[in-house]
């Protein structure tokens, strides 16, 4: 009943071009009773706060079950969740599309709309597992006050890919894979060993040995 408490809101949400007024017009939409509803959701705000949330819950257990992932570097899996995040919401592009329109001027830092917030609360989590691996390989290098937002930065990154898939009319999206791609390469650029890093470290290894 879940499922189809969320079929009918995005149905809804597209053919009408908003939200449902209220739970007693859900409800009644459904052939449901008010009670019956809340027996799912406590809202209509929560259905919509769940949708986001469940697609990237399936898409977190779709490349955890990979037997491949669990020996990707972490750069790798991030492409791998990127990729399959954008290949889910292809199934639901008109809704996103529309829903992500609507709320595109307020979706930034610091502010983060209702309707991602479970979903961000999960992202972050699962993120910064990887990049936690990542540093313990080396592959990311620990940076005083910066590592504590490396997670944070990935939900941008995931915003902005999504964003771009939104607006993306290219031939089967091409474009937003290239994207994916060219700011995952970058982001672990910045996070890697780079020539500062280098440099600071050279200067450190003179200065102890002075």
């Amino acid at each position: 009943m879940k499922n189809q408490i969320i079929e009918k809101y995005m149905d809804m949400y597209l053919t009408q071009g908003e939200a449902p007024k209220n739970v007693y017009v859900f409800a009644k939409a459904l052939n449901i009773t008010e009670q019956e509803f809340y027996g799912f959701f406590p809202s209509i705000e929560a259905i919509e706060a769940s949708i986001f949330q469940e697609w990237f819950k399936g898409v977190k257990q779709q490349v955890e079950s990979s037997e491949l992932f669990v020996g990707y570097a972490a750069r790798e899996k991030f492409l791998a969740i990127y990729f399959a995040w954008i290949e889910s919401l292809k199934n639901h592009r008109s809704f996103v599309v529309a829903r992500w329109k609507t709320q595109s001027k307020h979706i930034s830092i610091p502010k983060t709309p209702e309707f991602l917030k479970p979903f961000k609360h999960d992202f972050i989590s699962f993120a910064q597992e990887i990049l936690n691996e990542g540093m313990q390989s080396k592959e990311i290098t620990e940076r005083k006050f910066l590592s504590d937002k490396y997670a944070d930065a990935q939900w941008l990154n995931l915003l902005f890919i999504t964003n771009f898939w939104v607006n993306d009319h290219s031939i089967n999206f091409e474009k937003s894979d290239e994207a994916i791609e060219k700011s995952v390469n970058l982001a672990f650029d910045l996070m890697g060993q780079t020539a500062l890093d280098s440099m600071l470290n050279f200067g450190k290894f003179l200065f102890q040995n002075r």
